[in-house]
C-alpha cells in the first residue's frame, strides 16, 4: 500500500516498553554516555502534560539542570522540581530517588533528562508513515485497547493502534491487579464453585435491579469472563497470584476476584500490561501490526449511513474495514462531567480520560445509558482545581458531615463505601463540610493526604493555615459565627444536638455510636469538600458483540466498543463490583475484537 502521512509519532513496542518502565520505575543512567559539552533540551509527560528541562553539560559532566515550560501544580511540584535537578548533578545520574509525595513529577524530570542527553529529546516530531493497511483500527492503546489489538492480530488482521499518550497502558499502569469473572481456572483451582448465571444474579441484586443495568450485555459479560481472563493467562502470559476473594468493594455472594502477581495495591494492574505488549511486539515485528504513539484521533469518519469508515487524526483521514474504540472514560473531562453528572468535581483520572470516544459515538447518533449515574469518592479538597490532589480524611476524631444547609447527612462512621459516594454525588452543589473542632485535632493523626503520590508532606498545622489561607477551610470561635461563614443556616443547632447526644451516649438522628466526641471550646473549623472520581460508570449503548447502538435499536456499522467506555453500570448496575474495570477491559476487549475481525471479512 502507499504509506499514509500525519505528523506525529511511530514507535516499536520495545521502545514504548522501555518509555512505560522509564516513567514508572528508573531511568537509565545518565552517565552511560554523556554527549559533547553543550546544551540539551529533552521532555517528558508530568502530572500535568509535558515538562522540559535543560541540561548543560561541561568537561565531560552533567554541570547544571534547569526545568523550563511544565503545567505541574504549583505548589505540589515545587519540591521535586527544586530538589531532582540537584539530585542528578550531585550524582551524575538520573538513578536517583524520586521526591516522596512528589513521584510523578520526579520521574518525569528524570526521564527528560534521560531524553536530553540520549539525543531523543531534540528530536522533531516526525512525519509518520501508516506502514500497513489496516483491517482494523484500535482507538487507546491502554488495557482494552491492547486486548483488542493482540486478540485481532491472534485471529490474522492487520492491526493499527493509535494512541494519544507518550507510552501504552492508560490507567493499568498504577492500577491494581484485580480482576473478576466466574468459573475461570484460577477459581476453580481454588475449589470456588461459580456460574455465569449467579454472577450476572449478582449485578442486579447489588446494582439495584435489572432497570439499572443492560440485561444483554451483562449477561455476555458474566458468560464470557471466564474465558477472557484463562486467555490473558494462558495465550498471553499474564502472571497471576492464586488468590481469589470478594473484591476490595461491595462483597459480591462468591468469591470470584482474583489478581495479577502484582496483588491488588497500586502497578498490580502494570502487569496485564508488560505481557499485551510483549505478546504484541511479536506481532509488530512480524510487520502485522503497527502502533502509533503521541497521535490523537480527533473524529471517526462516517459514510452516507451514518456508518463508521474510519477515523481522523487532525486533517489525515484513516479508512478501515472495522474501527475499535478503546479510549476510556470521560473521567478527565469537566465538560461531559457537568454535562450529566456533577456541580462540583474533581478528578483522580489519567489526564488522557478526556472522554474523546464519547464524542465519536455522539458524532455516530449512539445512544447513552446510565450517564446520570457516576461513581465518586467524598472528601476532596480542590486545591488544584479539576485535578484531584488533597483529601480530607472524612471520618476524623469526631468530626461530622453536614450539607449547605448545616444539617448532618449521615451515621458518618457507619457509611459504607457506596453510602459516601451517594452523599457528595447528591448533596446540593456536591458540597460537603467536615466540621470539627479544635480539641479533635491531634498531630499524630493526618487530618488531610495527598492523592496522585503527588503532594508534599506537612503537618496539620501547616496544612490548615494555607486552607484558611486559600478559602478551602473556615474558623470561628463560635459555632454561629462559623455558620455564618460557611451560609449553613441549621449549622448551631445541628452541632447542639450533636453535643447533647454525646453527653447522653446515643446518637438520636442517625443511630452513631462510634467516634463520638464533643464540640468543646473554639476555635471550630469547617473543610470544604467535593468529590473526586477514578472511573466513569455510564457510556454508550453495545449490543452483546460490543456494536455501537442507536436510539431506535439500529447498529452502527463498522464500529465496536472495549473497556471503561462501555460503562461499569451498563454491566454492574449502581455499584461497584471488585475487579470489573480490567474485567470490561479483557472481556470487551476480546468481544470486540473477534466482532470486528469478523466485520472485515478475515
Amino acid at each position: 500500500m502507499k504509506p499514509k502521512t500525519v505528523f506525529s509519532k511511530t514507535i516499536s513496542l520495545v521502545l514504548s516498553l522501555a518509555l512505560l518502565w522509564v516513567a514508572l520505575l528508573a531511568p537509565a543512567a545518565a552517565e552511560a554516555a554523556l554527549p559533547a559539552d553543550g546544551v540539551y533540551t529533552g521532555t517528558a509527560n508530568g502530572m500535568g502534560g509535558a515538562l522540559e528541562v535543560s541540561v548543560s553539560v561541561e568537561g565531560g559532566k552533567i554541570a547544571s539542570i534547569e526545568v523550563g515550560s511544565h503545567s505541574e501544580t504549583p505548589g505540589i511540584s515545587d519540591p521535586a522540581i527544586e530538589q531532582i535537578p540537584a539530585a542528578i548533578v550531585a550524582a551524575q545520574s538520573t538513578q536517583v530517588d524520586a521526591v516522596a509525595n512528589a513521584t510523578v513529577t520526579s520521574e518525569a524530570i528524570k526521564a527528560a533528562v534521560a531524553a536530553a542527553l540520549s539525543g531523543e529529546g531534540e528530536t522533531e516530531a516526525a512525519a509518520l508513515e501508516i506502514l500497513i493497511e489496516p483491517d482494523v483500527i484500535v482507538v487507546g492503546a491502554g488495557m482494552a485497547g491492547l486486548v483488542a489489538s493482540v486478540r485481532a492480530c491472534e485471529l490474522g488482521a492487520n492491526v493499527l493502534v493509535l494512541e494519544q499518550n507518550y507510552r501504552v497502558g492508560g490507567s493499568a499502569n498504577t492500577a491494581g491487579g484485580s480482576i473478576s469473572g466466574a468459573g475461570y481456572n484460577i477459581q476453580i483451582a481454588a475449589g470456588i464453585e461459580d456460574s455465569a448465571e449467579a454472577f450476572y444474579q449478582d449485578f442486579v441484586t447489588m446494582g439495584g435491579g435489572e432497570q439499572n443495568l443492560n440485561p444483554e450485555i451483562a449477561k455476555v459479560h458474566a458468560e464470557r469472563s471466564a474465558g477472557a481472563i484463562n486467555w490473558l493467562q494462558d495465550y498471553v502470559g499474564v502472571e497471576f497470584s492464586d488468590q481469589v476473594d470478594s473484591g476490595g468493594y461491595l462483597t459480591m455472594n462468591t468469591n470470584r476476584v482474583t489478581y495479577t502477581a502484582g496483588g491488588p495495591a497500586s502497578g498490580g494492574g502494570s502487569y496485564f500490561v508488560r505481557a499485551l505488549c510483549d505478546k504484541l511486539q511479536g506481532f509488530i515485528d512480524a510487520g502485522q501490526a503497527q502502533l502509533c504513539l503521541d497521535t490523537l484521533v480527533t473524529d471517526v469518519m462516517l459514510d452516507g449511513e451514518g456508518n463508521v469508515v474510519g477515523v481522523k487524526v487532525g486533517d489525515m483521514e484513516i479508512a478501515s474495514p472495522s474501527t475499535i474504540i478503546a479510549t476510556g472514560g470521560y473521567g478527565y473531562c469537566e465538560r461531559w462531567l457537568k454535562e450529566f453528572n456533577f456541580t462540583n468535581i474533581t478528578s483522580n483520572d489519567p489526564n488522557t480520560a478526556i472522554g474523546s470516544g464519547y464524542d465519536f459515538a455522539r458524532t455516530a447518533g449512539a445512544a447513552f445509558d446510565n450517564m446520570d449515574y457516576c461513581s465518586c469518592y467524598g472528601g476532596s479538597v480542590p486545591v488544584s482545581g479539576f485535578q484531584a490532589s488533597l483529601r480530607c480524611s472524612i471520618n476524623y476524631n469526631g468530626a461530622i458531615w453536614v450539607n449547605t444547609s448545616g444539617d448532618r447527612v449521615f451515621n458518618e462512621p457507619a457509611a459504607t463505601s457506596m453510602d459516601k459516594r451517594t452523599i457528595w454525588r447528591t448533596n446540593d452543589q456536591n458540597i460537603i463540610y467536615v466540621v470539627l473542632a479544635e480539641n479533635m485535632i491531634s498531630e499524630d493523626k493526618p487530618l488531610f493526604t495527598g492523592m496522585m503520590s503527588n503532594s508534599a508532606a506537612f503537618t496539620n498545622e501547616e496544612k490548615i493555615a494555607e486552607l484558611l489561607e486559600g478559602g478551602y477551610m473556615f474558623k470561628a470561635d463560635t459555632i454561629e459565627e462559623l455558620a455564618e461563614k460557611l451560609g449553613t443556616p441549621n449549622l448551631p443547632q445541628t452541632v447542639a444536638v450533636y453535643n447533647e447526644d454525646v453527653k447522653a451516649g446515643a446518637d438520636s438522628v442517625f443511630g452513631r455510636t462510634d467516634n463520638l466526641l464533643a464540640f468543646e471550646e473554639g476555635p471550630f473549623y469547617a473543610v470544604y469538600t467535593v468529590p473526586y472520581l477514578m472511573m466513569t460508570a455510564g457510556g454508550p449503548r453495545i449490543n452483546g458483540e460490543a456494536q455501537l447502538m442507536r436510539e431506535d435499536g439500529s447498529a452502527v456499522g463498522n464500529v465496536y466498543l472495549a473497556g471503561e467506555i462501555i460503562g461499569s453500570a451498563n454491566i454492574a448496575g449502581h455499584n461497584t463490583i471488585g475487579g470489573i474495570g480490567h474485567g470490561l477491559c479483557a472481556t470487551w476487549g476480546t468481544i470486540a475484537a473477534e466482532s470486528a475481525v469478523k466485520n472485515a471479512g478475515k
